[in-house]
C-alpha cells in the first residue's frame, strides 16, 4: 500500500465548531530588571548543597522560592530565602534585597528564620 492510493483530501482548520489552541502555558516575561547569576545554598539537611542559578531581579521572592524549591525537591513551605543576614519578604521582588552578582543566597529552615 502506497499513499498514492488514497484519494481523500485532507482539510486542516476549524471543523464542526472545533479549534485547535495552543498547550503551552503563557509565560511570565519580567519587565526590566537585570539578569544576575546567584548561588543558592541549601543548609537543609546532611551537607550542603550549593546550586547556580541566573534570575531576573525584578521577580518576585516567591517566584524565585518556588523555582528553587523544585530544585532542591523541598516545598516553598518549609524554607525561606536568606541575603546577606536578611530573610526575604515573597512580595518582595529579588532586587530589593541588593543581592549581586556572584552573592550567596541561603534556604534556610522555616522553623529558625525570623521574618521581617
Amino acid at each position: 500500500m502506497s499513499f498514492d492510493e488514497f484519494d481523500e483530501e485532507l482539510e486542516f482548520g476549524e471543523e464542526e465548531g472545533h479549534s485547535v489552541s495552543s498547550k503551552t502555558p503563557a509565560s511570565k516575561t519580567p519587565t526590566g530588571g537585570r539578569k544576575l547569576s546567584v548561588y543558592f545554598i541549601s543548609t537543609i539537611g546532611p551537607g550542603e548543597k550549593k546550586q547556580k542559578l541566573t534570575i531576573n531581579d525584578s521577580n518576585d521572592v516567591g517566584d524565585i522560592k518556588r523555582t528553587v524549591g523544585n530544585i532542591y525537591g523541598m516545598d516553598p513551605a518549609d524554607f525561606h530565602l536568606s541575603s546577606n543576614g536578611v530573610t526575604m519578604d515573597e512580595n518582595s521582588t529579588f532586587g530589593d534585597y541588593n543581592v549581586g552578582n556572584g552573592d550567596d543566597v541561603l534556604l534556610i529552615p522555616a522553623s529558625t528564620a525570623g521574618a521581617i
